[in-house]
């Protein structure tokens, strides 16, 4: 075997090397990319947690709650306002889970989620005020909540 042929086996050697090197490294950028999101989904659900201790620890706080889910059109201003942005955040943090199919292709979750977010009266008066335009960003994901939300709307007025 004479140098050009060594030096030929070399550089294929060098390309197999590099190449596999390549194909590890994209695998772990996939692993540590949905490390990412899952760390992502964690934080995300730690903040659900946190505000429903918050509402709900808060005797003020759980009384607004109370009033607004049960009795919108007795709100004052400075209640609807406060109620709107607590509110808020149980939207974003499920568009969040929605965005990042958290569940992949299954809905039960999310089901269950919006029939309890859009339970009580006050809850989907303030869908209809507020929740349809921050939802309108998604829209598949104002579709779905529209179903719930017909659904509900029918139970309650059958």
């Amino acid at each position: 075997m004479d140098w050009e042929q060594v030096t030929i086996i070399a550089q294929i050697a060098t390309g197999v090397a590099t190449l596999a090197v390549a194909v590890f490294l994209a695998s772990q950028l996939r692993i540590q990319h949905r490390d990412s999101e899952r760390d992502f989904v964690f934080v995300q659900e730690n903040k659900q947690q946190d505000l429903i201790v918050s509402i709900f620890g808060d005797e003020a706080t759980g009384k607004l709650w109370w009033k607004a889910t049960s009795d919108w059109d007795s709100l004052s201003d400075e209640e609807t306002n406060r109620f709107r942005f607590l509110y808020q955040q149980f939207y974003l943090g499920s568009w969040t889970a929605w965005r990042m199919r958290r569940d992949g292709d299954n809905l039960d979750r999310y089901s269950y989620q919006w029939r309890q977010l859009l339970e009580r009266p006050g809850q989907r008066r303030y869908y209809e005020r507020f929740g349809r335009d921050i939802l309108q960003r998604d829209q598949s994901l104002l579709n779905f909540v529209e179903n719930v939300y017909q659904e509900l709307e029918a139970e309650q007025n059958a």
